[in-house]
């Protein structure tokens, strides 16, 4: 690759970011992703954990929410990662299936940057505060008024 397609590689992946949703039920992942649905970062859904963080994947996340659900994945998965994929930012979704998950154990086997959230509206101010530049402003918003 010729040094000008690396200089546009490095400043195109600057400004783009990427969240990948991990969850096995797929009706449930794409509702989720409908419903955070940004034009300021790709969204990309997963069944497995080990799926979405493949080393020969071209998009690397910038946040992973994964979906918690009983006897679907369990946190083996999550904690079983390659220890440079715990650097990345994590939301913990937790289902009504699961009663509790113990974030320090998770925060104890390495990861910098989990958070665990109880509903989708959390996983949404989740993703603004990780991501700001993610958010939508009032004056990006399309207009609803007809003239």
């Amino acid at each position: 690759m010729d040094i000008s397609k690396q200089k546009f590689k490095q400043r195109r992946d600057s400004h783009f970011k990427s969240v990948f949703i991990v969850d096995p039920i797929k009706g449930e992942r794409r509702h989720l992703a409908k419903l955070l649905k940004q034009e300021k970062f790709l969204m990309m859904t997963f069944e497995r954990i080990e799926d979405c963080l493949k080393q020969n994947n071209p998009i690397k996340p910038n946040l992973v929410i994964f979906v918690h659900r009983k006897d679907k994945n369990g946190l083996n998965q999550l904690i079983n990662i390659k220890k440079h994929f715990k650097s990345l930012h994590f939301i913990i979704l937790i289902t009504s299936e699961v009663s509790e998950l113990n974030i320090d154990e998770l925060k104890e086997s390495g990861f910098t940057s989990i958070y665990k959230a109880s509903n989708q509206d959390m996983v949404k101010n989740f993703i603004y505060t990780l991501i700001p530049e993610c958010q939508v402003t009032n004056a990006e918003e399309p207009s609803l008024e007809t003239k």
